[in-house]
């Protein structure tokens, strides 16, 4: 008879939990509204122009081919990435950095209407050196700096799926 109440206790709280919506974190399906979107900017790999291209496109959106065939227009206005030491060892090496990436970016429709008028995104992250290791130093912020971008990927996402 336990065992019984036991079989619809878990089978009551896997229908609960399917009908909340939740789900595991990965890609999220792209609204139709995404399809037609073409994203101006730097053609570099590492660009946020390019984690957009990747996020959308993995999520489903089928993104316009050129400006021509564009329904939207996705402009990134600015992606700079600002360094400033935190603190320094006695010799004046910089032992640990703020980086801030700030990102810009305006939605506008084929016709020339502004859908999202220019938004400003900022990340911040801190970065701790140990030392003398110049090459692991680079490499790390290398991929903090990626890892900032994809952050902002998302959240422009986000809000392109919420707006448009």
């Amino acid at each position: 008879m336990k065992r019984h109440y036991r079989i619809v206790l878990w089978v009551v709280l896997v229908l609960l939990l399917s009908g909340c919506g939740f789900h595991l974190k990965g890609y999220q399906q792209a609204t139709p509204n995404l399809d037609g979107l073409y994203i101006q900017g730097d053609a570099g790999r590492a660009s946020l122009a390019a984690m957009l291209r990747q996020e959308l496109s993995a999520s489903g959106a089928k993104l316009a081919a050129s400006e021509a065939a564009a329904r939207h227009h996705l402009q990134v206005l600015k992606d700079q990435i600002e360094y400033r030491a935190l603190s320094v060892d006695a010799n004046g090496k910089a032992l640990e950095y703020e980086l801030k990436l700030t990102v810009e970016y305006q939605v506008t429709a084929a016709t020339g209407e502004q859908r999202i008028e220019p938004q400003s995104l900022q990340v911040l992250r801190q970065l701790i050196y140990n030392g003398t290791e110049e090459l692991g130093r680079r490499n790390e912020a290398a991929l903090v700096q990626q890892e900032m971008r994809r952050n902002l990927a998302g959240q422009i996402l986000r809000q392109l799926q919420a707006r448009l």
